[in-house]
């Protein structure tokens, strides 16, 4: 089965070798008891929503003229799913009869990055072991989202989910009579290395490390249940469980009448430097260089908007005022 998995590895190869100036590519690594994949789409989309709902949520009369009366029942809902690559956003919300305001904006942005994937494979002569090594894939991706929402009636659910490879945060509001919430969320995926080391018999190590970064925060006055959850995963594979565990995660559930503020930063950075000047990853150099030697005043005078991420002022974290 040696030459078995040599011919699948360098198979693999030359499909991402063949790709690699494509809006896409993917790669999986099998053994006799195992796999390990990952799949990237590049395109340039630019997305941007803003809405402004006020009103009452209350019964239609829809009966013909001179018959009796039919009641259509007042129901709202509110869906919405954003999402590219490893960054998802998702919010859902449904309500009965009552007084309902809400605001929402959401923008995205991605971009076709036409760049060479280095890829690299080693087998130590005398050695079963072969180690696959993929670096300067990039796949850029942003995503903002404000939304507030004032709710008074019979009752109302609200769900807000933010994912970013393998990280989330997010919260429910369940039979609510009466909910207030304002919601604020930035996330960015800038760039993926990652490594595997695999024998005939299975995968012995994988690893994968996006450069990326999640920031949310909620403040909401609650009447029912509220669920609040988020993780923070690990960047190396459990072969034994197929998965990346969590190395921090948290679940909270209140139930009752509750004033709840959270805020969130989770961020992830990885680069890979060799002795040359071309192996510095220059996409975001003032983040890699200018940027961290910059006081931390002056980081706070830029914004999160795409601008300030891709076109090298960095962002802002969501931090406390002042």
């Amino acid at each position: 089965m040696k030459n078995g998995l040599l011919a699948l590895l360098l198979i693999v190869i030359i499909i991402l070798s063949s790709n690699a100036r494509a809006s896409y590519w993917g790669v999986n690594v099998e053994t006799n008891s195992s796999s390990w994949s990952i799949y990237r789409q590049n395109s340039n989309i630019s997305f941007d929503l803003s809405s402004s709902v006020k009103g009452n949520i209350s019964p239609i009369d829809i009966s013909p003229a001179k018959s009796r009366s039919r009641i259509l029942r007042p129901y709202q809902s509110y869906y919405s799913n954003v999402g590219n690559n490893d960054v998802r956003f998702k919010q859902r919300t449904s309500s009965l009869e009552g007084s309902y305001k809400s605001t929402d904006e959401i923008m995205m942005q991605s971009f076709l990055y036409l760049d060479d994937i280095s890829i690299s494979t080693v087998k130590p002569a005398g050695t079963d072991l072969f180690t696959i090594e993929y670096s300067g894939e990039k796949s850029p991706v942003i995503i903002k989202g404000n939304r507030t929402l004032a709710y008074f009636g019979q009752g109302i659910n609200d769900r807000d989910f933010e994912g970013n490879s393998g990280d989330f945060a997010g919260a429910n509001f369940l039979y609510n009579r009466e909910l207030t919430k304002e919601q604020k969320t930035v996330m960015w995926l800038q760039r993926m290395n990652a490594t595997v080391k695999a024998v005939d018999d299975g995968i012995v190590f994988a690893e994968f490390k996006p450069t990326k970064y999640l920031g949310y925060e909620i403040k909401a006055n609650t009447t029912g249940i509220a669920d609040l959850s988020y993780r923070f995963r690990d960047t190396e594979y459990n072969v034994k469980h197929r998965n990346y565990p969590e190395l921090i995660m948290g679940d909270e559930r209140y139930w009752g009448k509750y004033d709840l503020m959270r805020r969130i930063n989770m961020k992830s950075a990885f680069i890979v430097v060799n002795n040359t000047d071309d192996d510095i990853d220059s996409w975001l150099p003032c983040c890699y260089a200018g940027w961290k030697d910059m006081l931390h005043f002056e980081k706070e005078d830029f914004g999160t908007d795409a601008k300030g991420v891709f076109d090298c002022t960095c962002y802002k974290e969501i931090t406390t005022p002042g």
